[in-house]
């Protein structure tokens, strides 16, 4: 019969395996986050009751400039390039506080309904064309 102590691997074996494990661990990286798609929108159809309501109102810059990016969030979830409409900071360009009174003008005006949810962006599900 042989011996526990018999069967343990020691020097250059032991070594040379630990070496071989540290290698391979180097090997597996974590899950990446998927790459976004590169469609880029080169132009955007603006609906005439969308520049009507955006005259009258007499509204900020900032609504018009939320208004035009939704509209190429809009074209860009027609082209299967997003899943939906995200009215965050990055996509909008805009500051919290502006994104807000322009979320509120465009809901006033009735050209977009939005979900709210905590913690997170928010999310267009309407929009009135």
């Amino acid at each position: 019969m042989k011996k526990v102590a018999d069967l343990a691997i020691k020097g250059e074996t032991l070594t040379a395996l630990m070496k071989d494990y540290e290698t391979q661990e180097k090997q597996i990286t974590p899950k990446q986050r998927k790459q976004k798609s590169g469609f880029e929108v080169q132009w955007v159809k603006v609906p005439q009751r969308w520049i009507e309501r955006l005259r009258t109102a007499n509204v900020s810059v900032a609504t018009f400039k939320l208004a035009l990016c939704i509209l190429a969030e809009n074209h860009k979830l027609e082209q299967m390039a997003v899943k939906e409409i995200v009215l965050s900071e990055h996509v909008t360009g805009l500051s919290r506080g502006a994104r807000r009174r322009a979320v509120t003008n465009l809901i006033r005006l009735k050209l977009i309904r939005v979900r709210r949810m905590v913690g997170k962006a928010l999310r267009v599900i309407d929009l009135y064309l």
